[in-house]
């Protein structure tokens, strides 16, 4: 297809059809390219290779540009809707560098967690875990998206038990890969993805022994 890095790309086909992390009509922006295809980034920071078949230059210059902050605020719309109706139990929106970026948006998310129903929550400290790639959230600055408190409770009780662990010297093993299974559950992700995300994640060496 000839994409190359920065390029946008609009997906016409899905391969995996399990996967929830990408749908036909989604455009991703190229980050790098391999001898079958490229490789993008997902909204949730999920690491994706596409084959050639399923993808094609994305002509922006037919449709209406759309600046960054208002295609934010859209994957942050699209999130709060999914809790609202029950398909994730807590969502996120994509990391921002500093916390003054991801500050930016707070009041367009009070009226969107308001207009669905549903809470947030600033998040100054990534959570990392084997799940995703630790470079593409260590040091980042992000929204939860939830309904109830109990969801919120748990995710942070989930990040506690982990700082204990490291403390402890035991988040090693079969504790780290639960924790990190725990976080995909609790993204309402299926145990196949979850399983595959770690894998992927851990295989290619995205992961640090932080």
């Amino acid at each position: 297809m000839g994409a190359k890095k920065g390029a946008k790309v609009r997906i016409v086909k899905k391969n995996d059809d399990y996967s929830q992390d990408y749908q036909v009509g989604d455009v991703f922006t190229v980050e790098g390219t391999w001898y079958g295809g490229i490789h993008v980034t997902t909204p949730s920071g999920v690491p994706l290779s596409l084959d050639e078949e399923e993808y094609e230059l994305a002509d922006v210059e037919r449709g209406r540009p759309v600046d960054r902050y208002s295609y934010e605020l859209g994957v942050m719309d699209c999130f709060c809707e999914m809790v609202a109706a029950g398909l994730k139990r807590l969502a996120m929106s994509h990391p921002c560098d500093t916390r003054e970026e991801r500050d930016s948006y707070q009041e367009a998310v009070e009226a969107l967690c308001r207009r669905y129903g549903v809470c947030f929550y600033g998040e100054d400290e990534a959570f990392l875990t084997d799940l995703f790639p630790e470079e593409l959230n260590k040091g980042k600055y992000n929204y939860l998206f939830y309904r109830t408190e109990e969801t919120l409770e748990a995710y942070l009780s989930l990040k506690k038990e982990q700082a204990r662990m490291k403390e402890e010297g035991s988040y090693e093993g079969g504790n780290r890969r639960r924790i990190a299974e725990e976080f995909g559950r609790l993204l309402s992700y299926p145990e196949e993805g979850i399983q595959r995300y770690i894998e992927r994640t851990v295989g290619e060496g995205f992961t640090k022994n932080s």
